[in-house]
């Protein structure tokens, strides 16, 4: 009998597809992280010539004092204060490192954003495929990361670094953490080590903060048939130190950032429709629709329109339910992932409602889900002769040349402020996009084109439209109207936040001005006010050495 029974029909093994067995070898993996970088570089490498934008470059590379030389003092002021309304020093720390290595060549800053983006789609292959266990799903994701248009903003404007950065630090969390999981425990040592990541993304940018929501979603979604969920306790407790990190960050910047000003921001209903319409403007960027440097603020109009704008916010957790009840744990995964790394854009009120880079790490769970689904629908991970694998395997083809496609094509506007910002004037009215584009025509000595485009911005309030007419009439020797337009943003700013480095500038050049006018006493008076509030202005100290003032 025992040996008849040894002789019993076996269960018929899964088959194995030619992609999966090769993906399984060492050398398989080698290859694949191979052709996923060397695919995020070529999409992106024509960005290595690129110039440095007027849109808060000079603020970050060009003027920032902390990142001219790697010393001590500079390294202690980047991680123990806020710059530019922000506390985020390891974005800092960045340029401190490409300034030692490339000086104000802008090349090198793009080549480092280049180089961190193809390092995170390597990291996107290694997370999707310990999330998924298939490595296919893995290389599709990664793939698709590489190249997706919507990255062009974080990858092609250095001041966007800090999104390739956090994202980095985002995945490499992720990565510990999943491989802590043994059965219905966590190791402590990966644990550990996911949250030194952590705290490295939240030095980078604290809209990561979300991963321990996520985190929590995968304790309770084991992998696998049979799989044990970690039990709510010990879940909820591994969460506490991400938590403390992410309060503890939050608030800091929260004191230092500047909020939405915009009516928008402190009416309820309308900004749930504002954040609403958002979301289905990132879908379709997800879809791959082409970007936009600035967007409108959307008119919210009949009950109808914000109906459906209102909509947006409930699209993405109704898709995740739906997948959850369809038990399509790896596509659910990748939106609530969508949801959870998009709610700091939603949350809080930016001075921009929306922009590409919040997509930068939100587009991971794009990626997965996308390619779970057709894996899923193609029958690949089973087989590739499956007869919907071939319809599968070109809708795949289908996305990736059409990503990289739109990315190579749209990442071409970013090549200097002149290119992005005439783009920008066609599809936006924001103020912000006509004072950087007369911000180029002044370099230009196009003054009547800059002119124009400055009281087009200025009829919405603003400092920057009123400080750069006072610095074109100045160079056109118009003192009256240049101290006019000085004055009136100097009026502006005194209602807004204080901010010591801008109002320094406008005294600085309020003095200027006056001192052509032969004021001297007065010019002085603005030039000790410069330096009162901000005593690193060299201008300053310099004009009133020559005013032989003390």
């Amino acid at each position: 009998m025992g040996k008849e029974s040894s002789l019993a029909p076996r269960a018929p093994e899964t088959p194995v597809s030619p992609l999966q067995a090769a993906l399984a070898s060492r050398a398989g993996t080698i290859l694949a992280t191979l052709g996923i970088f060397l695919c995020a570089c070529a999409v992106f490498w024509s960005t290595r010539t690129y110039a440095f934008l007027n849109w808060d470059d000079k603020v970050y590379i060009l003027t920032n004092p902390w990142i001219k030389a790697l010393t001590w003092e500079n390294v202690q002021a980047i991680f123990t204060r806020p710059y530019f309304q922000n506390f985020l020093p390891l974005h800092l720390f960045s340029y401190l490192l490409d300034h030692a290595l490339w000086g104000e060549n802008a090349g090198g800053y793009h080549l480092s954003s280049l180089l961190i983006h193809a390092l995170n789609s390597v990291l996107c292959f290694l997370v999707v495929r310990r999330l998924s266990g298939d490595a296919g799903i893995g290389l599709v994701a990664a793939l698709l990361f590489a190249v997706h248009p919507a990255h062009v903003e974080s990858v092609a404007w250095v001041s966007s670094r800090k999104d390739v950065v956090s994202t980095a630090f985002l995945l490499l969390s992720l990565r510990s953490y999943l491989a802590a999981r043994r059965g219905g425990a966590l190791r402590p040592l990966p644990v550990a080590a996911s949250c030194a990541w952590f705290l490295l993304g939240m030095l980078s940018k604290v809209s990561v903060a979300p991963l321990p929501a996520f985190l929590l979603l995968w304790d309770r979604m084991p992998p696998g048939r049979g799989g044990r969920p970690l039990p709510w306790v010990p879940a909820l407790l591994s969460k506490i130190p991400y938590a403390i990190i992410a309060g503890v960050l939050i608030l800091v910047n929260s004191r230092a950032q500047v909020t939405a000003q915009a009516a928008y921001a402190h009416e309820p209903i309308r900004y749930l429709a504002v954040k609403g319409h958002a979301v289905w403007n990132y879908l379709a960027l997800l879809f791959g629709r082409e970007g936009n440097p600035d967007y409108d603020l959307p008119g919210i109009g009949g009950s109808a329109a914000s109906a459906v704008d209102l909509a947006g916010l409930l699209v993405l957790p109704a898709l995740a339910y739906v997948l959850f009840r369809w038990k399509r744990r790896l596509e659910f995964l990748g939106v609530a992932w969508i949801f959870l790394m998009l709610l700091p854009a939603l949350l809080f009120p930016l001075v921009t409602y929306m922009a590409d880079r919040y997509l930068y790490a939100p587009s991971i769970g794009f990626c997965w889900a996308v390619t779970a689904g057709l894996a899923g629908a193609g029958a690949w991970e089973r087989t590739l002769r499956s007869p919907r694998a071939p319809a599968a395997g070109l809708a795949v083809l289908i996305l990736l040349s059409g990503f990289a496609l739109r990315t190579v094509s749209y990442s071409k506007i970013w090549k200097d402020s002149e290119s992005l910002w005439t783009f920008a004037a066609t599809k936006s009215l924001d103020y912000r996009v006509f004072n950087n584009l007369a911000d180029v025509r002044m370099q230009q000595k196009r003054w009547k084109d800059a002119e124009r485009l400055l009281k087009r911005a200025a009829t919405v309030e603003n400092v920057t439209s009123y400080q750069s007419l006072g610095v074109l009439y100045y160079s056109l020797h118009r003192y009256d109207e240049a101290l006019q337009a000085t004055d009136r943003a100097i009026e502006i700013q005194a209602r807004k936040r204080p901010d010591p480095t801008l109002e320094a500038e406008l005294h600085f050049n309020r003095g200027a001005i006056v001192w052509l006018q032969g004021q001297n006493a007065r010019a002085v008076e603005e030039w000790r006010r410069s330096l009162s509030l901000d005593p690193r202005h060299a201008q300053a100290r310099e004009w009133l050495k020559i005013a032989g003032a003390k």
